[in-house]
Order: C-alpha cells, then structure tokens, then sequence
C-alpha cells in the first residue's frame, strides 16, 4: 500500500531538525516505518480507545473519519471533542506519550481505512533515529492549538458559526456522521441541530 500522504503530512511538520530534510536519512526512517506500520480498514464503528485504559496506539486517517468523545455526566450526553478526517493524526497524546490512562474514548467511524503504529515500535524508532522524537512535540503542540482555537470557537461563536465552521473543514461530514455526532461536537442537541438547519436551510 501507497504511504506518501502519510509521509507528506509528518515531513510537513514543524520545527523538523536539519538532519530530517536529509534525502538518505528520511529515505531511511520512512523505510523503518514502513515495516512497522499496520493497515486496518474498518466497516463498522469501532472504539480504537475507551475511557481508563493507556494509549497503546497512534493512527493516522488514510481515509474517513475518527472522533474523539467522552460522556459528560451533568449534560447526560456525549460530548465529541475532536473530528479527524482524512490525512490526519489522531490519537490521545497525553495517553500515548505519558503512558497514562485516556478520560476519552476514540471511535473510526465506517468505511475508514487506518494505518496505525504502536507505543513500543514507535520507541524503536526513537532509538534508531532521534531526530525523529521531534515528532513527539510538534504532535502535541498541534493538539494544544487545537483545543485553543476550539475553546475560543465555543465560547464565542453561535452554534450555527460552528456548523458552518464545521463543514468549511470537513467537506461532506455530515454524509460520513451521524447528526448526534455532529450535534455532539457543536455543543448542542441533535433536537437543535434539527431546528437549525430548518430555519437556516442547509448550506
């Protein structure tokens, strides 16, 4: 199978030490990838990670979608915090890298197809290649924008700005997800998510 999204997407990442634009060196850790990287297509829904248990492993989106969800206890509800679409890294990096027990859960939704690396062999990678550890604070560093931007978004855009927000990022979402989802990463019910979109009409 064809890894070049895969690897475009982490070359892409910044800051990259000097070494890692090198043709041979990154030639040689891709190949180091390349046998340690699993495939996995998935036809139904699957929980890739459940609340309580340690992060065994980092999963890049080749094609679909995966969220990120926990159930919040006063709302009654689920509360999906993330939305991964294709050529995008998804994981629990707290979980993963710390090696501590995940307050989230991750599900692929149907139709994806993964490819996947664990804890252990991403360590030998490390070992092999340290440069490549930088990956570990780029990564991180993503999420922490992430979640920055997405609390700014939360607090002060209307729910109708998230949708529209929403589809402007993931292009054709609400085919590959169901409403509640959707009305569960906007923050508000599949009830209003309904009422929205009649008064407003569908963009």
């Amino acid at each position: 199978m064809k890894k070049s999204s895969l690897y475009d997407v982490i070359f892409q990442l910044r800051p990259l030490p000097k070494k890692l634009t090198d043709k041979r060196y990154a030639n040689q850790l891709v190949s180091a990838l390349d046998e340690r990287l699993t495939v996995t297509e998935h036809r139904h829904r699957y929980l890739l990670l459940n609340v309580g248990h340690v992060s065994d492993y980092m999963y890049f989106v080749e094609k679909g979608v995966a969220r990120c969800f926990y159930f919040d206890d006063q709302a009654g509800r689920e509360i999906t915090s993330i939305i991964w679409n294709e050529l995008s890294i998804a994981c629990d990096p707290v979980s993963f890298f710390q090696r501590r027990a995940s307050d989230v859960n991750i599900e692929v939704m149907r139709g994806s197809l993964l490819l996947s690396i664990s804890y252990q062999h991403l360590q030998e990678i490390f070992k092999a290649f340290p440069e490549a550890e930088i990956f570990t604070r780029c990564i991180s560093l993503q999420y922490v924008y992430y979640f920055a931007q997405r609390a700014r978004q939360l607090a002060g855009a209307s729910a109708w700005e998230r949708y529209l927000h929403l589809l402007s990022t993931h292009p054709g979402i609400e085919l590959d997800i169901s409403k509640e989802i959707i009305a569960s990463y906007l923050n508000i019910t599949p009830q209003s998510l309904s009422r929205m979109i009649k008064k407003n009409g569908h963009p």
